[in-house]
């Protein structure tokens, strides 16, 4: 860095620390500029946050490269602007603000419902920790404007985030995310925000709380929304919210829909924004499930059942013949409950699945076997449900299920969004009714595998993260685009799929993507596009294999997930 650019930063630093109204961060930034850390600056201002696949996320810092006070104050005050100017008039606009149980995530909510309450608008708002799926709920069911979830869902404790949704129930997508991005740049100084201080206690003029009556009206959702005739049968659970914000919800959801056998893992069932049993509360991470599995193991359990933090992610595990434990994978837990909600449906036919772009093709042949409609979207709720709202609207299809393979999965219709605990239930509903079938749950999915074919699917991240980390990212997706490979392991390349162009003939929810989708011979794709919440750039690979006649199925799916992961590793190692 030259002289020039570094005297620029330290300019941006003392900016904004002078705008920040939180003192702690502000004093770090100030030892940050007396120290002349380049490379800790850098990581405060580049890059700087922008929405992504679900709105604003970073590590909690200072800087507008980070989660902070100053960050939330000025997103939320440029919110209210977009909001004001599209609801002119008409009845008077109001927001719903929730949080989850992270380290800084009460703090963060009390500014936003300060800055909402200081704007002018009426403001409903759960003081105490609420998983997200709740929050969106309420937005919904009270037809708020807009409501906003500060959560980092699955990140590391260091992260936090800000989450928001639109006057449908569904996270914000462009134009809307854009203008607010634009207003969010264009806002002056933090602390020359109006905001009400201390809103979580003392009655504000147009505050209104949220808590029981709310979560008891979510709880009725989701156990109303079950398929038709659905059972509890005598399965024993055990469940994990992985110190996150799940365990009352979620115990709430299954006793009032007839699990009364539900254990759960003492040593993760409070809130702690620290995360001390695990290193990644990822339900992704195999180790992040062991305390739950062990649970299961002990208690014979008929079903492991993991949310993440902000309990919209629900990972799961099943027993064998032998009582040996299987842990899912998210497209294995897709495809269940893709045939599980189309074999209810009461109108197969116009039902319709959405799945995003990255999760396995097998959808499509479960799908068509029931004479549903099947669609793909980009990566995100937000897509998948913008998806379905406009298939109900134009073509009078009902939905049935949207889902993506990060363990995302949105069952019923009072949230917009992904919901672990719903999806929990519904997970449940179908062991039960294998179980009252006297079928043996993973064997439903080894019929599966048989009728359609064992479907492997393997992921293989690159992490760059750092100042230059997002360059790096899109050098190597650039170097993919201009310069494809012929064959991955021998393999031809038989097509290319750029998401970055030809978005005029597709439609929204499919539209402009930094992603590439290469089609190989022999059954098989790679899907490669940065992640939207993490510094990566991630790779997917999905092949099939035919089962034999007298062929385990879990055998040629093992088969298929070893090919898949040595297609995703190569096309890695050659970006790399």
């Amino acid at each position: 860095m030259t002289q020039s650019s570094m005297q620029a930063l330290l300019l941006d630093a003392e900016r904004w620390k002078q705008g920040d109204p939180d003192e702690a961060s502000a004093t770090a930034m100030g030892e940050l500029i007396a120290k002349g850390d380049e490379a800790a600056l850098r990581a405060c201002f580049e890059p700087p946050l922008e929405f992504g696949t679900a709105g604003l996320r970073g590590v909690v810092g200072p800087g507008p490269a980070q989660m902070n006070e100053a960050v939330v104050r000025r997103v939320t005050r440029a919110l209210t602007e977009v909001v004001a100017e599209q609801s002119a008039g008409l009845p008077l606009a109001f927001m719903v603000v929730g949080f989850d149980g992270r380290l800084d995530s009460r703090r963060f909510a009390e500014q936003a419902v300060g800055v909402v309450a200081a704007a002018g608008f009426p403001v409903a708002y759960f003081d105490q920790p609420t998983p997200t799926p709740v929050v969106a709920f309420a937005g919904l069911r009270l037809k708020a404007s807009a409501s906003v979830v500060v959560t980092a869902s699955h990140n590391p404790p260091e992260y936090n985030g800000y989450k928001v949704y639109g006057a449908e129930g569904i996270q914000i997508v462009p134009p809307y995310d854009l203008e607010v991005s634009r207003r969010f740049e264009q806002t002056g100084p933090a602390n020359q925000i109006a905001v009400e201080g201390n809103a979580f206690s003392r009655p504000l003029r147009h505050g209104r709380r949220l808590g029981e009556e709310t979560l008891a009206a979510y709880v009725e959702a989701v156990v109303s929304g079950r398929v038709p005739k659905a059972s509890a049968a005598a399965i024993r659970i055990a469940y994990s919210p992985l110190h996150g914000v799940g365990a009352s919800c979620f115990e709430r959801v299954f006793r009032r829909a007839g699990y009364g056998d539900l254990h759960i893992e003492p040593s993760q069932r409070d809130i702690d924004g620290h995360f001390p049993t695990v290193s990644f509360p990822n339900p992704e991470e195999p180790a992040t499930l062991a305390r739950a599995l062990a649970l299961a193991e002990r208690i014979s359990a008929d079903l492991m059942i993991v949310n993440d933090p902000d309990a919209d992610r629900m990972g799961v595990a099943l027993p064998d013949h032998r009582g040996i434990f299987r842990i899912l994978s998210g497209n294995e837990i897709g495809i269940i409950l893709t045939d599980y909600l189309l074999a209810h449906a009461p109108e197969p036919q116009r039902a319709v699945v959405i799945a995003s772009l990255v999760s396995t093709p097998m959808t499509a042949l479960v799908a068509r076997h029931y004479g549903a409609h099947f669609e793909q979207a980009l990566t995100g709720f937000k897509w998948l449900w913008t998806a379905m709202r406009i298939l109900e609207a134009e073509r009078g299809l009902k939905f049935a299920l949207c889902w993506e393979e990060a363990l995302g999965y949105s069952t019923h219709r009072a949230v917009r969004d992904k919901d672990g605990i719903a999806a929990g239930l519904c997970f449940a509903d179908w062991v039960s009714e294998c179980k009252t079938k006297r079928i043996v749950p993973l064997d439903r999915l080894a019929e599966l595998y048989r009728r359609h074919g064992a479907w492997g699917s393997a992921p293989c991240s690159l992490t760059r993260s750092g100042p230059d980390g997002l360059a790096e990212i899109q050098g190597m997706l650039g170097r993919l685009r201009d310069r494809p490979p012929c064959s991955v392991l021998e393999r031809k390349v038989i097509g290319l799929t750029d998401y970055s162009r030809g978005a005029e003939v597709r439609p929204v929810y499919r539209g402009a993507a930094p992603m590439i989708i290469l089609d190989v011979e022999g059954d098989a794709r790679i899907v490669v596009r940065p992640s939207g919440t993490e510094p990566k750039l991630k790779v997917y690979a999905d092949v099939r294999e035919a089962v034999g006649a007298s062929e385990d199925p879990f055998v040629a799916y093992e088969r298929a997930r070893t090919m898949a992961g040595l297609l995703a590793e190569a096309l890695a190692s050659s970006l790399s």
